[in-house]
């Protein structure tokens, strides 16, 4: 028995995306397919098909050769079409995001992209399968069929350029989503819906994203050192006035950048990206190590060196309004000068020691002059306000520098 659905044909104001043929058994469909082909020099596809939207969505896998093969690309120029963007169906290329992607892909073993969104301007016939709201089907895709990208343009020129320096990617495939749409508004309008999906928060990628040394690193201080178990929002954007959390996961992050590499500049993160593990494993302890002696010997912080369960009446937001070290740029300026401590000059055991002391009493209130017109700045109304910009933390950072030296004898620098 054959049942051809006119899904071709406008339905409910909205195009369907291919001539569908509903066969009764998988074998029937297959036939029909391979023989329609078969006349026509046309390429069968396995694929899924199922209505969404008012639309049929047909979904492919396909290796990589052939997702470069079929795919097209009508992107606007930067220059060129700047005002005339809405004649393309996709937005200008980037050139950055295509060969960060690229990165991704060349330094990434177990990487993973998401699925590519192709229209195409007419329809694909398939002959299909089943009763449930999901059928198997097998489309019939001629050789000249047009697939320009709506949503992967990025990517696919990303998958173009990896596949030049690594070449066995070519053995890899991707999740291709085929939409039958000739409207360019509409198609506009898909590549707009799909860009509404909610980004995900920096706390909560520097939680999640253990590719990156760094974010890996910083997870594991959450996990192995007391001070900062429990203690840190991996969600939040910001900590507000919650008075059980010290820091976002992203604050914690960069304060961990400055503390490793000595700056947390995109730039100098990027090109300490490739830490070994036996690197890494270093890196991480002598982190413990300074941050847990410097809460030793800072009265302030040193009941942090207790579980979050035994300090529940420890009220962190009211310290942030206090102090400037819990406060992300104040433990920026802490972490800037272990650095020089761990990483800079050769230092004794016990001149380490003493440099660490130092680094934990200096005053951090908001009222200590050493922060004055740097990272602390009083506004018309007399209120202390915290400044986050570089600048200011860079000067900051040489007041504190010229403080420790001034307290111990010991250049940290020179």
């Amino acid at each position: 028995m054959t049942l051809t659905l006119n899904l071709s044909s406008t339905q409910n104001g909205k195009q369907s995306g291919a001539d569908v043929v509903l066969l009764t058994t998988q074998v029937d469909a297959q036939t029909q397919a391979f023989s329609d082909a078969a006349t026509s020099g046309a390429r069968v596809f396995l694929c899924h098909v199922y209505e969404q939207g008012g639309r049929t969505h047909l979904t492919f896998s396909l290796p990589f050769n052939l997702l470069l093969e079929m795919a097209r690309l009508n992107s606007a120029h930067p220059k060129n079409n700047k005002s005339s963007a809405e004649e393309f169906i996709n937005r200008p290329l980037i050139q950055q995001h295509v060969d960060e992607i690229a990165k991704y892909l060349l330094e990434t073993d177990n990487y993973i992209l998401p699925p590519f969104i192709f229209n195409s301007t007419t329809p694909i016939r398939v002959f299909a399968f089943g009763a449930g709201a999901v059928k198997f089907g097998y489309a019939v895709v001629p050789t000249n069929v047009e697939l320009y990208v709506t949503d992967g343009q990025h990517r696919i020129k990303a998958v173009e350029k990896a596949i030049m320096l690594r070449p066995e990617l070519r053995d890899d495939s991707a999740t291709v989503l085929v939409i039958r749409e000739d409207d360019l508004d509409q198609i506009h309008q898909d590549f707009a819906d799909c860009a509404k999906t909610r980004p995900i928060p920096p706390a909560l990628l520097a939680a999640f994203d253990v590719s990156n040394v760094l974010a890996r690193l910083t997870r594991q201080l959450t996990k192995e050192l007391v001070i900062f178990d429990g203690r840190i929002d991996k969600v939040s954007r910001t900590v507000g006035k919650d008075p059980n959390y010290l820091f976002t996961m992203n604050q914690l992050k960069v304060c961990t950048a400055e503390f490793l590499f000595g700056s947390s500049r995109k730039q100098v993160i990027e090109s300490r990206s490739n830490q070994k593990k036996g690197e890494s494993s270093l890196l991480l302890a002598k982190a413990k190590i300074f941050y847990a002696e410097f809460c030793q010997n800072n009265d302030a912080w040193k009941p942090l060196l207790k579980p979050a369960s035994e300090t529940a009446n420890l009220d962190l937001y009211t310290l942030r309004q206090q102090r400037i070290d819990f406060n992300s740029v104040g433990f920026q300026i802490i972490s800037k000068l272990g650095h020089l401590i761990f990483f800079g000059k050769e230092f004794t055991d016990e001149e380490r020691s003493q440099l660490i002391k130092a680094v934990a009493n200096l005053d951090y209130t908001r009222d200590s002059k050493l922060w004055q017109n740097n990272v602390v700045l009083v506004d018309d109304e007399g209120n202390k306000k915290i400044v986050t910009q570089m600048a200011a933390l860079d000067k900051a950072f040489n007041v504190a520098l010229k403080e420790i030296d001034k307290q111990t004898g010991i250049r940290l620098i020179g």
